[in-house]
């Protein structure tokens, strides 16, 4: 995988670039995505060497949260039990994570709403094997609150290896800083680029073990926009 270090600008650019440019469809990119999310979360639940339990998927309503949601479809094909919750607005649902939805759907899987104190129950929680944060992707600016807030007070406090989908919700991408609060990781799996907050700061615990992923971009466009 290259070795650079991109801003959330430059992200979103190549993204951008990657859709229009050469044609490649954003949902390829974001099935890409959960793959690798998918790969890393069954990992760390066989080298825990403990009967599986539920994977417990907390999903934003922006395109994070669709790799999110089309992790959790991957995980359930594979046999794994699995329940995936949607904290934030259904109105809010960007086009690719409804996508994704109809396709958890059409697999036999569905995405909850979550409820702070009532879902995930404790039972689901308590036997976790694996959690997956795709509450926020790189475009977050501000404090962590509300829902999403719980969410993430939820993912800490609970005792099983959590895997942060392209970046930890609650980390700045471009520095590291913490907004409000965030979830602490113990594997990042990002997507294309390592992203600055995930180097330095704060961020840099937060991230636990950080790996950067190729999910098809051109290393040409990637080269042209990141340096």
């Amino acid at each position: 995988m290259i070795s650079l270090l991109a801003t959330a600008a430059q992200m979103k650019e190549l993204d951008r670039a990657a859709i229009e440019e050469r044609n490649i469809p954003s949902l390829t990119l974001m099935e890409r995505a959960a793959q690798a999310v998918a790969d890393r979360a069954a990992q760390m639940i066989q080298v825990s060497g403990q009967e599986p339990g539920e994977v417990v998927v907390y999903c934003g309503p922006g395109n994070n949260g669709g790799d999110g949601i089309a992790a959790a479809r991957i995980l359930m094909e594979r046999g794994f039990k699995v329940r995936a919750f949607l904290v934030g607005k259904r109105e809010k649902m960007t086009a690719d994570s409804c996508a994704m939805e109809k396709k958890l759907l059409d697999a036999g899987g569905k995405l909850e709403d979550f409820m702070p104190g009532t879902a995930p129950d404790q039972e689901t929680l308590s036997g976790c094997s694996c959690m997956i944060d795709a509450l926020f992707g790189v475009g977050l600016k501000r404090p962590v609150a509300g829902d999403f807030l719980s969410a993430v007070r939820q993912i800490n406090q609970e005792d099983c290896p959590v895997v942060a989908c392209d970046l930890p919700s609650g980390v700045d991408t471009d520095t590291g800083v913490i907004l409000g609060e965030a979830v602490r990781a113990d594997w990042t799996v990002t997507f294309t680029c390592l992203k600055r907050g995930l180097v330095q700061g704060e961020g840099k615990e937060c991230a636990g073990k950080a790996e950067a992923v190729s999910i098809g971009i051109p290393e040409e466009l990637i080269f042209q926009i990141i340096c």
